[in-house]
């Protein structure tokens, strides 16, 4: 983020560099970052970060906190989050403030979507339980068409949620030829179907899919939305793919959907409970893959949130108006 941000020198500015959690371990970085989505900048400690604010006109964090009374505190003018989300600053303090908010939209859209499609097609296609039996010393070759895969042009797929990342699926979707149907009541259809998919309910989507992926924002209203009803709506031969929010899925039910056969099986990144338990069911169950939330973690997509609040920070400079203004 420093080296992003040395380029506005020329503009006059200066900087000071201080590092949060620079002590903690990947793990237990992760868990407070991903506790604050739920908890809010308030329920941390943020006396070290304001500390270094006397003077600063411009606060630029990655998933550092920002309370309330860390902008009450301090003289800002703006506050810049490298990511896409804001949960780990103090909107309403902020406005209060008249602080301008800057945020990096889509730092990770690319990889986050190549990773999501990537799983699907794996599904689809059973790569990662062929692996296993080869691993395993059997060498599986089916040729009753019956237990055979279809190919990938001859499915139906869901993607609920299309936003960035949603948009993205399709788009790299699309080459191979697909029914796309979508699920997101707050696009309108005529933007769905210029994308080359069907908007549907999510009933729909959940009875008509060979593989649901999800692309939408944890929130009071999206929690657990994908339970034992949706489950049961879902085609038996059916993946769902999560490479959003862990919470969006109750697990239980998930297990119980694999178990009973209600479902084909899943490729998971994100879990409610992150790092999942040792021992969890989710490990036992056939028909399903699991990775460490990885999804959004490549070399652009670090790179990415700093280089565009940089972009922003120089627009606001020339007095221009920043793209990625929250409030």
């Amino acid at each position: 983020m420093y080296e992003a941000l040395g380029g506005l020198e020329e503009h006059g500015v200066t900087f000071e560099r201080m590092d949060w959690m620079s002590d903690a371990s990947p793990t237990e970085f992760r868990n407070v970052t991903m506790d604050m989505e739920s908890l809010g900048p308030g329920s941390y400690d943020t006396d070290a970060i304001a500390a270094n604010l006397d003077g600063v006109d411009a606060l630029v964090v990655h998933k550092a906190p920002v309370s309330r009374e860390l902008i009450e505190g301090a003289d800002l003018s703006l506050v810049a989050a490298a990511r896409g989300g804001t949960e780990n600053i103090d909107l309403e303090a902020a406005a209060d403030d008249d602080v301008t908010v800057l945020h990096a939209p889509g730092r990770n859209r690319d990889a986050v979507a190549d990773y999501a499609v990537s799983m699907l097609l794996s599904l689809l296609r059973e790569i990662p339980f062929n692996h296993a039996d080869l691993s395993d010393g059997e060498w599986s070759q089916v040729f009753d068409p019956d237990q055979l895969p279809p190919d990938v042009r001859t499915t139906t797929i869901g993607i609920v949620g299309f936003g960035h990342i949603g948009r993205g699926v399709a788009r790299r979707l699309a080459g191979f030829d697909p029914e796309l149907l979508v699920y997101d009541p707050f696009v309108d259809d005529e933007d769905i179907r210029e994308a080359g998919a069907e908007p549907v309910a999510l009933e729909t989507l959940l009875g008509e899919s060979d593989a649901v992926t999800l692309h939408v924002r944890l929130s009071e209203d999206t929690e657990g939305m994908i339970g034992r009803e949706e489950f049961e709506q879902m085609n038996g031969d059916g993946y769902l793919v999560n490479t959003a929010r862990g919470g969006l899925v109750d697990t239980d039910a998930l297990v119980e959907a694999v178990s009973s056969g209600g479902i084909a099986g899943a490729a998971l990144d994100v879990f409610e409970e992150e790092p999942i338990p040792e021992g969890h069911p989710l490990f036992d169950l056939d028909g399903v893959v699991l990775t460490p939330h990885v999804a959004g973690s490549t070399r652009d997509a670090v790179l990415g949130g700093p280089r565009i609040i940089a972009s922003q920070l120089e627009d606001y400079l020339d007095d221009e108006t920043p793209a990625h203004i929250v409030q």
